[in-house]
């Protein structure tokens, strides 16, 4: 089974498990048809990990759960959403995974709960790195809550182990949750392509078919209560441009949003989402 499998990476699971002829029970939270899940070895199930009763109802002679469904956003109109889904949502889907007998668990979280490099590491960060800073997002600090309760499950027998993807692109809809590919598409097809002031300063990126590869290797071969990193290239958005002028052989016009700018955007934004709760462009978290 997998929940939020009408997500990005949840769909590209679905499809990759399909292919190679598993039958998948694709739990999402509204029943309608979604283009990437039409294949005759998906069932979609209805149901939320906030509902103990539908996962209870979807769980039925599953073996194997891939665990995808979060909030996976820096903003809430209730930021205790936020925690309701990606803890508490964590824990039901542990405990009714338990009771229904399931053999492995993948938990998706993200290389935000693992954090920066410190100052004057010289060194890779790595599963083991030490956190010195707070998180910047409830989004990260509801992961590394549900990490710790994972933990807690897989030292009691349960089989549970969980993935960290760093920033991930690819092929898929475009949208906030999938900025790369965002950017990839201005630059190609828009008179001007604006990205963050920062050209220099590097981030991990990943492909989108690496990362369900992780996934899939996480459940044949992780250890139990283990996490690993899914990563990919270390790059600055000057490495990003030079590497889409030379594939297209385009020479788009580029334009970096001064940090001040931005500052300014979250600021006014900021504001616009208390009073009207209304999602922001950039928050001061981003």
């Amino acid at each position: 089974m997998i929940t939020g499998a009408n997500g990005f990476l949840g769909t590209k699971i679905a499809q990759r498990l399909a292919g190679e002829g598993h039958e998948v029970i694709a739990m999402v939270r509204r029943l309608k048809e979604y283009p990437g899940l039409q294949h005759e070895n998906i069932k979609l199930m209805k149901g939320d990990v906030v509902d103990s009763n539908s996962l209870a109802a979807a769980l039925v002679g599953v073996n194997h759960v891939y665990h995808l469904a979060a909030i996976a956003n820096d903003w809430a109109k209730d930021f205790r959403d936020i925690y309701r889904t990606n803890v508490e949502g964590t824990i039901n889907v542990l405990d009714e995974s338990a009771n229904a007998g399931v053999e492995k668990i993948v938990v998706t979280s993200t290389a935000g709960t693992i954090g920066p490099p410190d100052p004057e590491n010289i060194y890779p960060v790595n599963e083991k790195h030490v956190r010195l800073v707070d998180f910047f997002t409830d989004y990260e600090s509801s992961k590394c809550m549900a990490e710790e309760r994972i933990a807690q499950y897989a030292s009691k027998g349960q089989h549970i182990v969980m993935v960290n993807p760093t920033r991930v692109y690819g092929p898929g809809p475009l949208t906030r949750n999938n900025g790369y590919l965002l950017l990839i598409h201005n630059y190609m097809y828009k008179p001007v392509c604006f990205f963050p002031g920062f050209p220099q300063q590097t981030g991990n990126v990943v492909h989108i078919d690496d990362i369900v590869d992780g996934h899939l290797l996480a459940m044949e071969k992780g250890v139990s209560g283990e996490k690993y990193l899914l990563g990919g290239s270390n790059v600055s958005f000057v490495d990003l441009f030079k590497a889409l002028e030379k594939l297209t052989g385009k020479r788009a016009k580029k334009f970096a949003i001064p940090v001040w700018i931005l500052k300014t955007i979250a600021n006014i934004h900021g504001v616009r989402a208390k009073w009207f709760k209304l999602q922001p462009l950039i928050t001061h978290a981003w």
